[in-house]
């Protein structure tokens, strides 16, 4: 019985790598998105949280200049948020790219799984076959074993 030999053994081992490659990006670039999705919600929480001591602030304030300074920093803090939202969007763009380069690679790693597939089958019934063969051939010298050899050959 011959043993089984996928020619494109090394492509199919390419894209596997490929294909891991592909997966370990697209699991980092959603580990950023979700890091920047945190820090935009820790820079708008700490927002919220510095609005409500302005209020305080100024139901309370004596000093106008502490009530700029607030207003100030809730401005930059303002600006902060911007940029984080910034960051996510960019993060979730990579993220798509990401993703789309991973499935483009589980793509074509299906396809010579698949291949490969198609041709174990092939081979097994290839050997099916041969197997056949070989056991018509010792029926029919069983047979003839049986019977004799005739006169005339």
């Amino acid at each position: 019985m011959a043993t089984f030999r996928f020619r494109a053994e090394a492509a199919l081992d390419l894209r596997r790598k490929q294909d891991e490659d592909a997966q370990r990006a697209l699991g980092e670039a959603r580990r950023a998105t979700a890091h920047a999705d945190a820090a935009l919600q820790r820079e708008e929480q700490v927002l919220a949280d510095t609005l409500a001591r302005g209020r305080d602030e100024e139901t309370h304030a004596v000093d106008m200049a502490r009530a700029i300074v607030y207003r100030q920093w809730m401005v930059r803090q303002r600006m902060v948020i911007e940029a984080a939202r910034s960051r996510l969007d960019e993060k979730r763009t990579a993220e798509r790219a990401a993703a789309e380069q991973a499935m483009v690679a589980r793509r074509k790693l299906r396809a010579l799984e698949r291949l490969r597939e198609r041709l174990w089958k092939a081979y097994l019934v290839n050997e099916r076959r041969a197997e056949q063969k070989e056991m018509d051939v010792l029926g029919g010298l069983r047979f003839v074993a049986r019977r004799g050899v005739p006169e005339g050959a």
